[in-house]
């Protein structure tokens, strides 16, 4: 497993549950685009380095506390594959959400060119080529 790459998708996910816009524009290659799953929520269904903070804010006003919980990291080639759970609390419904999250990062001279998120395992894993 490239550990490089695999530390770069354990910093991500830490820049973005502290809501480090700067710190995740860092890792995002100039070019880089961002699909995401909070369009159920209204919430744009993608973004790219320099709109993170625009993202992050329109995140919190919909959405209180969503944390991204990684249980495993699997890699392959220039991919990685962030296994785990979306955790957050909708503002207006107050109703608690725990669901299956999964991210598939591309990486290139250690940036992410592309980040592709999923609510199943099975399907990111598909999308990089990895058995369940």
């Amino acid at each position: 497993m490239s550990e490089e790459n695999v530390e770069l998708a354990a910093a991500f996910f830490d820049a973005y549950n502290a809501r480090d816009s700067e710190a995740v524009d860092r890792l995002l290659d100039p070019d880089a685009e961002i699909t995401t799953l909070t369009g159920k929520a209204g919430l744009p269904t993608r973004w790219g380095r320099g709109t993170t903070k625009e993202y992050f804010d329109q995140l919190d006003e919909t959405l209180a506390d969503l944390r991204v919980e990684i249980e495993a990291y699997r890699e392959r080639g220039e991919h990685v594959v962030a296994l785990g759970l979306i955790r957050g609390t909708g503002k207006a419904s107050h109703v608690e959400v725990a669901n299956d999250f999964a991210a598939v990062f591309l990486v290139r001279n250690s940036r992410f060119v592309r980040l592709d998120t999923y609510g199943d395992w099975k399907a990111a894993l598909e999308a990089a080529g990895l058995p369940e």
